[in-house]
């Protein structure tokens, strides 16, 4: 009888500790997925425009529906370049780059969202002494955008972005 007892009671006192551990608030709860999205530039997407600065610039803007506010506010948006058919990726901004008719670009990249959804902006800076062509690259330029919600970028904050096979393996990216 007092060694079902003491089972008893130890069961319960087991059952107790489980029971009271409970998962601290502060600790971020990674259930989210980051999610890459993945175009090519086409030569003839440039378009010729002047910048807030007053610089000649070639724009592009992409809506890209996955990246709202939350993920822009409290999450990341890391957007990569690719000059050699995504074969590597470099993380904007600022990329200085020469096309194949030896003119040299800065190309940067921005994301934000507006009443509408989610944005990506690709632009390429001219250099002085650049002819009015805009960037010119064979194969086009292949561009990843990688949305990553609060959750899962505060759990893996210390992730090397400039390294695109580290974030592809931290994040499980295809």
């Amino acid at each position: 009888m007092k060694r079902t007892l003491f089972s008893i009671a130890a069961i319960l006192c087991a059952s107790l500790v489980f029971v009271s551990c409970s998962k601290n608030d502060d600790t971020p709860y990674v259930d989210a997925q980051a999610l890459t999205t993945v175009f090519e530039v086409h030569n003839s997407d440039w378009k010729a425009t002047t910048d807030e600065s007053g610089n000649d610039c070639f724009l592009i803007t992409y809506d890209e529906t996955e990246i709202t506010s939350e993920i822009t506010d409290k999450g990341a948006v890391w957007i990569y370049y690719s000059f050699d058919d995504g074969i590597t990726y470099e993380l904007a901004p600022s990329l200085a780059q020469m096309d194949k008719n030896g003119n040299m670009f800065d190309f940067t990249a921005s994301s934000g969202t507006d009443d509408k959804g989610g944005l990506v902006t690709l632009k390429a800076l001219k250099y002085t002494g650049n002819t009015t062509q805009a960037p010119n690259f064979s194969p086009n330029l292949v561009v990843k955008v990688v949305s990553i919600p609060s959750s899962l970028y505060n759990a893996h904050k210390n992730v090397n972005k400039e390294d695109y096979n580290e974030v592809k393996r931290v994040f499980k990216l295809q």
